[in-house]
Formats: C-alpha cells, sequence, structure tokens
C-alpha cells in the first residue's frame, strides 16, 4: 500500500495556480517546486526493492516464559546493490523492527529477534513488511511479504511428583467403550476388526450371525484423573488466574506422564480428554486459550462427577468457599481429592476429612507444597 503526501502536494498545486493567475514569479517558484518534491518523493517509493523474504517462527508452540524467535531471511533479487532497508513484524499490538545490512545482487542475509512470551495464548505474527519513505516523509510504501505464523503460548508446566496409583477400588467397575482395551474385563460382543486376536473369537455368536465376532475386553483398573478448573471470575485476581492455568497444566501433565488417562472438566460446563486420553498436549492447548467465565457452578459439575470413578480429583481454584468442602469430600469413588487454591495472600488451608487442601499464591509455591506431601 501506497500513503501520499497529499496535503504538501494539493498545497503546491494550489501556489502554482495562483502564482501563474497573479503573475508572481516568488510564488509560482514556490508552488512548482513544492509540487515537483512531492511528485518525486512519490518516484522514490513506488520503485519497490526486488527483495526475498522467508520467514518461520521457532518454535511454533512454547512454554510461556520461554524463548521463542523469528527468523527472517532476505535475497536480494535485484541487478543491484540494496542498502537502508528496514523490515517490520507484528505481534498483536507490538511492532518489531530490524535493520538489514547492504546485500550485493542475490546475496543473502539472515535476522533473528525474539518474541515476547510472557502473555498465555495464541497470537498471529503477521507478513514481514517492507516499508519504503522518502527523505522528506511525504510519501510512504509498504510491502506485505509472506502470509501470517501462529504462535502458541501455552501455560508453565512445572515437574510435579505424580499421585501414587493403583488399581480402581472395583475392579469389575463399570466399563465403557471409550475403556482402555486389555483383558481383565468383559465388556460386549462386536464385530471383528484387522488385528484382532482369533482367541477372543466367540464362535457361537459367529456361527448365528454368519460373520466373526469377537469378545471385548476393557481394563477397568487403570488409573483415571480428573482436573476440575474453576473458571468463574469472582475467586481470582488476574495473576492468580495466570497461576491457576499453570497449576492446572502442571498436574495433566504429570498425571499423564505416567500414562494415566486425565479429563479436564471447567466451571463453564468443557470437558477435554477422558478415560482414554494419555496424551497432555490437547490439554495444554485447551488451557492455553482459555479464560475467566462468569455463570459457571463449582457444586454443580461436582455432582455431576458423583457417579465417576477414578485414582484423582483435583479441584483448582482460587479463593475457596469452605461450604463447598462437604460437596468436594463426597467425591469419595476417588482414591485421592485435591483443591489447589490460588490467593494473592496465602492463609492457612483449612483441614476436611477425606480433602487435602493447598492454599499458594503462585504455581511455585504449590508444587513445592505438592512434591512434600507426596513424598511423606
Amino acid at each position: 500500500m501506497t500513503r501520499l503526501g497529499w496535503g504538501a502536494g494539493t498545497a503546491g498545486l494550489v501556489l502554482l495556480i495562483m502564482g501563474v493567475t497573479a503573475r508572481w514569479a516568488p510564488l509560482l517558484v514556490l508552488g512548482a517546486g513544492l509540487f515537483v518534491l512531492v511528485m518525486g518523493a512519490f518516484v522514490y517509493v513506488v520503485r519497490s526493492p526486488r527483495l526475498q523474504l522467508v520467514r518461520s517462527v521457532e518454535p511454533p508452540r512454547v512454554e510461556k516464559g520461554q524463548p521463542a524467535i523469528a527468523v527472517v531471511q532476505a535475497t536480494n533479487r535485484s541487478w543491484r546493490a540494496l542498502s537502508g532497508l528496514v523490515i517490520e513484524q507484528r505481534l498483536g499490538e507490538t511492532v518489531f523492527r530490524a535493520e538489514l545490512p547492504s546485500l550485493g545482487r542475490a546475496e543473502t542475509s539472515l535476522r533473528t529477534y525474539r518474541l515476547p512470551t510472557s502473555q498465555r495464548g495464541t497470537y498471529s505474527v503477521g507478513p514481514v513488511e517492507v516499508p519504503r519513505a522518502d527523505p522528506f516523509g511525504l510519501c510512504r510504501r509498504v510491502t506485505a511479504l509472506g502470509e501470517p505464523q501462529v504462535i502458541s503460548v501455552h501455560p508453565r508446566v512445572l515437574s510435579l511428583r505424580p499421585l501414587p496409583t493403583g488399581t480402581s477400588q472395583n475392579l469389575e467397575g463399570p466399563s465403557s467403550d471409550t475403556s482402555p482395551q486389555g483383558s481383565v474385563t468383559f465388556h460386549r460382543l462386536r464385530e471383528y476388526v484387522i488385528g484382532d486376536d482369533l482367541r477372543t473369537v466367540h464362535w457361537p455368536s459367529t456361527a448365528r450371525l454368519g460373520k466373526l465376532v469377537v469378545r471385548h475386553y476393557v481394563d477397568t483398573a487403570q488409573p483415571y484423573t480428573v482436573v476440575l478448573v474453576d473458571l468463574r471470575p469472582e475467586v481470582y485476581s488476574p495473576e492468580t488466574f495466570e497461576e491457576a492455568m499453570d497449576v492446572a497444566a502442571s498436574v495433566a501433565t504429570s498425571m499423564s506422564w505416567g500414562k494415566s488417562p486425565v479429563q479436564i472438566r471447567s466451571t463453564a460446563g468443557e470437558r477435554v480428554g477422558g478415560p482414554g486420553q494419555r496424551d497432555p498436549v490437547p490439554l495444554v492447548d485447551y488451557l492455553t486459550n482459555v479464560a475467566p467465565t462468569p455463570g459457571g457452578s463449582l457444586s454443580a459439575q461436582l455432582v455431576a462427577l458423583r457417579r465417576d470413578r477414578g485414582s484423582a480429583l483435583v479441584v483448582v481454584t482460587g479463593e475457596i468457599d469452605v461450604e463447598s468442602l462437604p460437596v468436594i469430600a463426597s467425591m469419595s469413588r476417588f482414591d485421592h481429592v485435591i483443591v489447589t487454591s490460588l490467593v494473592p495472600h496465602p492463609r492457612p488451608a483449612p483441614a476436611y476429612p477425606g480433602v487435602r487442601v493447598f492454599v499458594t499464591s503462585t504455581a511455585h509455591e504449590l508444587a513445592q507444597a505438592w512434591d512434600g506431601w507426596v513424598v511423606r
């Protein structure tokens, strides 16, 4: 795009016409000079340099606070040398500028600069812009090269000691199609698919139906962790909400490292993962863009969890509501019931039978308290 100094050009044209009309030489010379200056500035910026730019963002997915860089490779495709070029990059409202060195014909230069990663979220890194302006600032032309790229800044993931996990309290408990396949509990009969063990073929049903039918076994003794994230803005400060997202990501990842299924639920009614989710990446990606959401209910989500069974229930919240502790303690189908409360000014954690409560102001403090409790 090109921005012209029409104010100066129009003024020059008006002065030129007035000089001709009044036959006043000084006015005529001033108007002509100003008009020629604007036209010369326009010609200067219209000649855009033949420059090839290749930009990459490394890495495209980064933990909050960790380094990420943009790498720009510039190649001169012109027959003449290029000098004094400045490139610009936009990340949200932030503009990054870098000056390219003089480039001879077909010469290539590499420039890198660090991208800000202090705020959690997904950001678009705009195309590389090459501005060109005349020395008097009358005209400016900006050439955009390349396509926007995306960088995802996910919550910090702190190393937490995984909770001790054993078998489910009910080894023959409820099963579902999402339960991990195994050789423990018979779930149902289903049609044979390529790769199934022929030893599981149920021959009476196969003979009756005229197609191969196999026994579908599942392992109901697998550990299963639910991380319930409180998104209500009234229980947080802006700082403690971010710390809470770090805690939720750390808990989900630490449990997944042990190949334990994890599900994240929120007071907004969202669910990510489940009994078959062992990869923490989708869980952390969800927490990358989650925002405070008013109107949710922690108690409603706890009631919905009463029929679930697992190795751990971890409630991540801000200012803890003591009246909700009896409801949390009623989640006896989970082997461990834990509440992490992130507040600006921590107080002694309330004691309640069947619930382990941590009250801290940062995710680092929570990690220290968590690890100290697990190793006891």
